[in-house]
């Protein structure tokens, strides 16, 4: 079409898409333009651009959707338009997402920018409590409740959060009950109690929280994935794969659930599949699947892809790297049973049979001794008027030695929590806490409590 035919047809279309009359706005863009940019810059200067995507971090915080949160974060800081109550939002959200070491710097530059400063100290204490500083700020945080405070949600969780890693069950389950009444909307409170639940042993009754946090909130992945690796565990494999791949899919740093349908694929006996999911996570930073473990509300402290690297490997006939994987598993994790396990059979396909089953004898061995844990555990739920100082401490000490030190460390800030001086509790969490400071000196902080904690003095 030439000039003049393209000429012809502007005309011939102008009238019909303005009903016979010329666009209004001809003849009069560059004063629309220089109208629209004035708007602008009056909007942005007077702060709406960054007060609106405030408003869409605060609610994105307050539903729990973490990921969106980030992203509007994103923009504030692309189109420079942070201020305030941007960074103070910025650390809410590493508190939120455990990366707790950013929060004081980001609640300082807040308050430097012009923050409310009783907003701020309030994070402060949210953050102590988070930390498993209860004690230093219980009292406060009770006047907090019983005040009227749009953050009623924050305190209860991050009050529970203490609670719990304190080991102070009954103080966790009071502040649960009264948050399912204050916000019955909220899934977070029956998390919560489904993860204490699952440490206590009691899984049928966490799997029941689970399911009333998902039926309030389809997308509260935290309680999706746990429900994944419960079912997992209870052999329900293509529930759990159904759920880590409903996770995977809703989540953009998804990295967490992408491993947990690894685990149901080799379970199902899918190595093939299971290893290109694996490639996948492989192909990503190492910190992505940290922080996806962060976001679904189980920090890892071993290497979880490895493990499923190994399991894959020997699924497939790889015999040699799988062994490969799993002895980079056990440098970091030596009380790793089912790693323990699956290595002792590849060695046993690599004919070292006399090594093999000795593994294979000393891992049956551990197996029995953790049977114990049923046994006390039934005791603790048949007498709860009684402390069970000694069999909570029995328990953790199991779960170290054999099994999940997380679950350990539980018991046994449990059994402290009956009895603050029990001396056998403290000694077994400065063991733990000084061999988590060989890798992070941080621990070395938690290991000297317990190691002048009175009852342990002679340590």
């Amino acid at each position: 079409m030439g000039p003049a035919q393209d000429n012809l047809h502007r005309k011939q279309v102008a009238p019909a898409i303005t009903g016979g009359r010329p666009p209004r706005f001809i003849g009069r863009t560059p004063a629309a333009l220089l109208l629209l940019t004035a708007t602008l810059v009056i909007l942005v200067i007077a702060g709406v651009p960054s007060l609106l995507l405030n408003q869409q971090v605060a609610a994105c915080l307050a539903r729990r959707r973490y990921e969106t949160a980030e992203q509007w974060l994103n923009w504030c800081h692309r189109l420079q338009i942070s201020n305030a109550e941007t960074t103070f939002l910025n650390a809410r959200l590493s508190r939120k997402q455990l990366q707790l070491r950013e929060v004081p710097p980001l609640l300082q530059q807040a308050l430097q920018q012009g923050f409310d400063r009783q907003a701020v100290q309030r994070e402060y204490l949210l953050l102590e409590a988070q930390a498993g500083r209860l004690p230093t700020v219980i009292n406060e945080l009770n006047r907090m409740l019983t005040q009227d405070t749009h953050d009623g949600a924050e305190i209860c969780e991050a009050y529970v959060n203490g609670a719990a890693m304190m080991g102070s069950v009954e103080l966790a389950e009071t502040i649960i009950s009264s948050w399912k009444q204050a916000y019955p909307n909220d899934p977070q409170p029956f998390y919560a109690r489904a993860r204490i639940l699952e440490y206590q042993q009691r899984s049928d009754e966490a799997l029941a929280e689970l399911n009333t946090a998902i039926q309030k909130d389809p997308r509260h992945w935290p309680s999706v994935y746990a429900r994944s690796r419960m079912a997992s565990a209870q052999g329900r494999l293509r529930e759990a794969l159904a759920d880590a791949v409903a996770a995977a899919t809703g989540m953009k740093c998804n990295s967490a659930p992408l491993l947990q349908q690894a685990r149901c694929l080799l379970d199902l006996a899918e190595p093939v599949e299971a290893r290109q999911v694996l490639e996948q996570i492989q192909s990503r930073p190492p910190q992505d699947l940290q922080h996806s473990f962060n976001l679904v509300c189980e920090p890892e402290r071993g290497l979880p892809l490895e493990v499923e690297l190994g399991r894959a490997e020997a699924a497939l006939g790889q015999t040699q790297q799988a062994v490969g994987w799993f002895d980079k598993v056990l440098a970091r994790d030596p009380r790793n049973l089912s790693v323990r396990y699956e290595r002792a059979i590849c060695l046993r396909e690599l004919g070292q049979s006399i090594l093999a089953d000795s593994e294979l004898q000393s891992v049956q061995q551990s197996r029995q001794r953790l049977s114990e844990i049923d046994r006390l555990a039934d005791i603790i739920r048949e007498q709860p008027e009684l402390p069970h100082v000694a069999e909570r401490c029995r328990i953790g000490e199991l779960f170290l030695l054999y099994d999940d030190a997380r679950r350990g460390e539980f018991w046994l800030k449990d059994a402290l929590n009956h009895d603050p001086q029990y001396e056998p509790a403290h000694r077994l969490l400065t063991d733990y806490y000084d061999s988590l400071a060989r890798e992070d000196a941080a621990w070395k902080i938690l290991a000297d409590q317990h190691r002048a904690a009175p009852g342990d003095a002679d340590r």
